[in-house]
């Protein structure tokens, strides 16, 4: 694994039950590799300014008037501060990174729906992430309902038929919606789910070394990924790092003997000892 200031930090704040992770504190790591300057206590700090902007317009129990709370959210968020959706360059890779969302005021649905969160647990609101096929939305309860909001269209309100059209929308007419797509996913789930765009980014540019950043990240959350250790592979091999290549495509091959992709990893195992062995 390569070490950098990043990735032990981040492995320090992911090795924690998940719902003690601070969500903005891990995504603010996930940008540090990219830069290194980056001072997180500053964009901490902004999150914090805010929640006081919202804040100062609820004179009430957040929690006992949530759709209030959210108008209030959607209105300083959307209106006054101006977040979108950034609909242009949605492969960008700093849509990515929260530090380029809140000094861009624009992102993908990941990233503006973990800023809607962060912001919303500041002002005492429980907004939960929900991780649904191919677009990311948050959800929070109010009168026995569960309400959906989508940071990426500005704070659109939707119940579940919304959010099944809104799929059906996305995928065609012959998706099949699972009230399931609706649950709640937790906070390892969601940075799990941003390093997998960001990592898709990176590999569609054939940047592997900035691709590998970022499955080591993947892998302090789920250390036995894998295809991310397949992956990984990969990203060494096309760096020239034939020896780590050959670790992990052995490993992987021990975990999945049988995949369906086991005769081309051992091929490009063989591939990469014979030119280990001219190297050498």
């Amino acid at each position: 694994m390569t070490h950098t200031l990043a990735t032990d930090l981040f492995r320090e704040i992911v090795s924690r039950p998940s719902e003690q992770i601070d969500l903005a504190q891990a995504a603010l790591l996930i940008a540090l590799d990219e830069y290194p300057a980056l001072s997180i206590s500053s964009y901490l700090e902004h999150l914090d300014l805010l929640a006081a902007e919202v804040a100062k317009g609820l004179p009430f129990c957040v929690a006992e008037r949530p759709m209030e709370a959210v108008e209030a959210l959607n209105r300083q968020l959307f209106e006054v501060e101006g977040f979108k959706g950034n609909q242009e360059e949605y492969y960008e890779p700093r849509n990515s990174f929260l530090n380029d969302v809140i000094d861009r005021r624009t992102g993908i649905p990941i990233t503006l729906s973990l800023l809607y969160m962060e912001v919303s647990r500041r002002i005492g609101l429980k907004v939960d992430g929900v991780g649904m096929p191919g677009h990311f939305i948050v959800k929070c309860r109010h009168a026995g309902l569960e309400i959906f909001i989508d940071p990426f269209e500005r704070g659109e309100i939707l119940l579940e038929e919304g959010c099944r059209r809104k799929l059906i929308q996305l995928h065609g007419e012959k998706f099949q919606f699972d009230p399931s797509y609706l649950n709640a996913v937790d906070h390892r789930q969601i940075l799990n789910r941003m390093l997998l765009n960001l990592k898709g980014i990176y590999w569609s540019r054939q940047n592997y070394a900035k691709a590998l950043g970022v499955i080591e990240k993947r892998l302090l959350i789920s250390p036995g990924a894998a295809t991310e250790i397949r992956d990984r592979g990969f990203a060494h091999y096309r760096l020239n790092r034939f020896s780590s290549a050959i670790a992990d495509w052995s490993r992987y091959l021990q975990l999945r003997p049988h995949a369906s992709d086991a005769s081309e990893v051992t091929r490009n195992l063989k591939i990469a000892s014979q030119a280990l062995a001219f190297r050498n």
